[in-house]
């Protein structure tokens, strides 16, 4: 008699915990977590949650193996290997100032991530820590370096080629520097990724092209400039993520 009012006992009050503490209960013993996997103190907790599911319960599950796989946001799990490589691609990178060329290279994927020769002197303290960290990062240093007067308009041009397909893609046309920020001494210019039509839901995404200053320079002042940084800040941060950006692109 005991034992069974026991149960009962436990009965009555598993339905009123929250889930939580009911999946501690069930850590206790054998006999608590017996009692706890009963589904209908599980669908007490599922109707708290959705209340809606009380309308048309759902076939082909249990609510505890319902609320198990819906009640929090399932961890991310790291992207696959790309089946592309940076040693596999080629950019083409124009810069114009006005009407004028004022720098152009094809440069492999992979020297992009070798980074930066040499760190100058004369460059801000925030740049400096932002080159010298070891995230993944896409430069090339400009050599020699190109000064841009005050009062111009430049704009950045970068198309990338596959070497395992003969295909190009355009990462950015004729895109305009109209943004310096003083604080990492950085010209900012931006455009918008266009992706296979293999991938309609995928759009705003943004690909970065940054000169990178010599001097805190400020709006109306000639620049230095003595590299370049090409990032896709805004979704991909790894050599792998950037690579699988890439892939989804409208390849011609």
């Amino acid at each position: 008699m005991d034992h069974w009012f026991y149960n009962e006992a436990l009965k009555v009050v598993f339905p009123l915990l929250d889930s939580k503490d009911l999946a501690s209960c069930m850590l206790v013993c054998r006999q608590w977590r017996d009692i706890a996997s009963d589904d209908y103190i599980w669908k007490c907790i599922c109707t708290q949650k959705w209340p809606s599911i009380t309308k048309k319960p759902p076939f082909g599950t249990t609510y505890h193996r319902l609320f198990v796989t819906f009640c929090k946001p399932p961890l991310q799990p790291p992207l696959p290997l790309a089946r592309l490589s940076l040693n596999d691609l080629v950019f083409y990178i124009d810069l114009w100032s006005d009407k004028t060329l004022i720098y152009s290279n094809a440069v492999l994927g992979s020297a992009l991530l070798v980074g930066l020769n040499t760190i100058p002197a004369g460059i801000s303290d925030v740049l400096r820590s932002h080159l010298e960290n070891s995230d993944c990062k896409m430069l090339l240093q400009l050599e020699p370096k190109i000064t841009i007067p005050q009062g111009v308009t430049v704009t950045a041009s970068v198309l990338v080629a596959r070497t395992d397909t003969d295909k190009m893609a355009c990462i950015m046309h004729k895109s305009i520097f109209d943004y310096i920020d003083l604080t990492t001494s950085r010209a900012l210019s931006y455009d918008y990724l266009k992706f296979s039509p293999r991938h309609p839901f995928v759009s705003d995404i943004r690909a970065w092209v940054s000169l990178l200053i010599l001097t805190n320079g400020s709006i109306g002042m000639n620049m230095d400039v003595f590299g370049l940084e090409i990032d896709f800040c805004d979704v991909a941060r790894s050599e792998n993520e950037i690579i699988w950006l890439l892939d989804m692109l409208d390849w011609k």
